[in-house]
């Protein structure tokens, strides 16, 4: 056996393990439907040692919920590099945002939320304040910058860039979610990012910009 391989795994190491095996099983099973022996059992240890870490089933649900909130949504609405004219920096947005939240990952954890948020009311708390909330708050930003420079019109930035996410996901999510549709090709997300941000131009663009947008809306 090597030095490496005898090196014990660090609590925070062990934990990170016993989260996503517990994520690939909630999401695979459900959480009725999953059980702590099946989670310790491909952990490599007992019961005793998984509730060392984490004290219920519950608990580690959770957990798995803020931890996989975390991974999905961070680079979802990062806009740190949303540089350029706006209609390309917002179409560049749209189709990165549907490529993440038409994926299997995303639609599988989304699926998992709506199903036991009821029960669960935290790991809903969670995924809004990881998602949506941080999303909001990410527009909001970039859209004052961009009223501030005149290619927007004045107006209240929280319900720009709520009407804004609504119109990213739109008919496209709801038939992903529903099992309508399980592949979108980059053709179909090219022309629904265009028609996203000519839409949402048209509301909300300089007179210049409105009056471009609704033109090709209308020509479409």
């Amino acid at each position: 056996m090597s030095v490496y391989a005898a090196i014990k795994p660090s609590r925070d190491d062990r934990r990170a393990a016993i989260l996503q095996i517990a994520r690939a099983a909630f999401l695979r099973d459900g959480y009725a439907n999953t059980s702590m022996s099946q989670i310790a059992a491909k952990v490599g240890g007992s019961k005793a040692t998984l509730y060392n870490y984490f004290p219920s089933k519950k608990d580690l649900f959770v957990a798995t919920g803020d931890e996989e909130a975390v991974r999905i949504f961070t680079p979802l609405f990062d806009v740190s590099e949303m540089r350029g004219d706006i209609r390309t920096v917002l179409e560049k947005f749209v189709r990165r945002f549907l490529v993440l939240l038409l994926s299997d990952d995303l639609i599988a954890f989304y699926r998992m939320v709506v199903a036991e948020s009821a029960r669960f009311p935290e790991i809903g708390l969670s995924a809004y304040e990881f998602g949506m909330k941080h999303g909001l708050e990410n527009m909001a930003g970039y859209f004052t910058e961009a009223m501030e420079r005149g290619e927007l019109r004045r107006s209240n930035v929280q319900v720009a860039a709520e009407q804004f996410l609504d119109l990213c996901g739109g008919h496209l999510h709801r038939k992903r979610l529903w099992g309508v549709i399980c592949d979108i090709s980059q053709d179909v997300v090219e022309v629904q990012a265009k028609r996203v941000v000519a839409t949402f131009l048209a509301a909300y663009g300089n007179d210049e910009l409105s009056r471009a947008a609704r033109a090709g809306v209308e020509m479409n």
